[in-house]
């Protein structure tokens, strides 16, 4: 049987120090998201909570806003949750793995996979929070460049935070369930 090819990626990914210290581009906008990140008592409760060893494997890059968005709130969950490791894979250096994770042809960063202690895959996120998906989609036709100013004027809402914040401890909670939490 050949190996799980989530295994070689996960052992040849980065943590998010070492992602920031490689990164070129939007450093400072994640250093700052990672400490501007507002998380509740109830938040924190539930992140404290998970039982289960769980493995976050990001696939992303620097230069994409979503990323850059996202990112910082994954990291800020796990240094609160003793039981969840993050890991980041640059789309870039990894496009062949990251082909298997496209979305409707495309492919999309970032990509958050929730894994098992096995590395197998028990939950997946991709992109954008949905309240940013709306937001989006409400422009007709904007420009590239008019699409990477709002993403970047997007992820500085504190409220858009809070929902990647919830769909993420949402999908935590799920792998935790998924594992056998009691």
């Amino acid at each position: 049987m050949p190996d799980n090819p989530i295994k070689t990626v996960w052992e040849n990914a980065v943590d998010y120090e070492t992602f920031l210290k490689s990164a070129r581009e939007n450093v400072e906008l994640m250093r700052a998201r990672f400490h501007d990140l507002l998380i509740n008592q109830a938040d924190e409760e539930n992140l404290r909570s998970i039982q289960n060893d769980i493995r976050i494997l990001v696939i992303g890059t620097d230069r994409c806003n979503d990323t850059a968005g996202n990112l910082p709130v994954l990291a800020r969950m796990v240094s609160l949750s003793p039981k969840v490791q993050l890991k980041i894979v640059d789309s870039d250096s990894s496009a062949q793995f990251h082909q298997q994770y496209k979305v409707n042809g495309k492919r999309k960063t970032p990509v958050v996979l929730f894994l098992s202690p096995d590395l197998e895959e028990l939950c997946r996120w991709v992109e954008r929070p949905n309240a940013a998906y709306k937001i989006i989609n409400e422009k007709t036709n904007p420009s590239l460049e008019e699409r990477r100013a709002g993403l970047r004027k997007l992820y500085s809402d504190p409220e858009i935070l809070r929902q990647s914040l919830s769909e993420f401890i949402e999908l935590l909670l799920r792998a935790d369930l998924i594992l056998g939490r009691r």
